[in-house]
């Protein structure tokens, strides 16, 4: 456990401290996600991840490096899901479990990414999670689409793209992956979230 105050030596901040943070983080949002699941009027639970590395999370067509944090993140979502939903209740849980279970099918519709170098990329996929991210805030904070299919997307990862001019408060987690020890940079990343929640019709 990393306490206030306490830093990464840069070279033993390795996957292993990553996964350790990946999985504390994903512990933190469940346990909020639930009691934000279980209001009256449903609050969508958002993290924000912060990586060094755009190629850990965004494959490279020019190089064969594994997107090694992506894959991390969905083995641990996988295994915390597949951890939680024996502990639901179907009588009182259904929508929880079925929102779950839609996570399950399609672990790579629960997170995306923006990064700088994304405004010319040509994929179509990558375009829709950019423009949900940037632009359609009603939609990420939106449990279920207009068309009825559940929206599972509610981990975003970011360089320092989103550190300015963009801020979402249903950001309850807020994981920084990378090695900054400046104060402002630091103070930046929490403005991206932490706020006042608003539910999942935006009030």
């Amino acid at each position: 456990t990393k306490f206030q105050g306490e830093e990464f030596v840069n070279d033993i901040y390795s996957s292993s401290y990553q996964e350790q943070m990946l999985k504390l983080a994903i512990d933190r949002h469940f346990e909020t996600e639930k009691i934000n699941f279980d209001r009256k009027f449903k609050i969508k639970t958002l993290a924000l991840f912060f990586i060094d590395d755009i190629h850990s999370y965004r494959k490279d067509d020019k190089s064969e490096k594994e997107t090694y944090l992506k894959n991390t993140f969905e083995k641990l979502l996988l295994e915390k899901i597949n951890e939680v939903l024996p502990t639901l209740s179907v009588e009182n849980d259904s929508e929880y479990i079925e929102y779950l279970k839609a996570s399950q099918l399609d672990i790579s519709a629960c997170h995306a990414g923006y990064f700088s170098q994304d405004n010319t990329n040509s994929d179509e996929e990558i375009a829709n999670q950019i423009n949900e991210i940037l632009f359609d805030k009603k939609k990420l904070l939106s449990i279920k689409m207009d068309d009825g299919k559940l929206n599972t997307r509610r981990f975003l990862f970011s360089k320092w793209t989103l550190k300015e001019g963009w801020d979402n408060p249903n950001v309850f987690q807020i994981c920084t992956l990378n090695e900054s020890v400046s104060e402002v940079k630091k103070r930046q990343e929490v403005g991206r979230g932490l706020r006042l929640p608003v539910n999942s019709s935006g009030l």
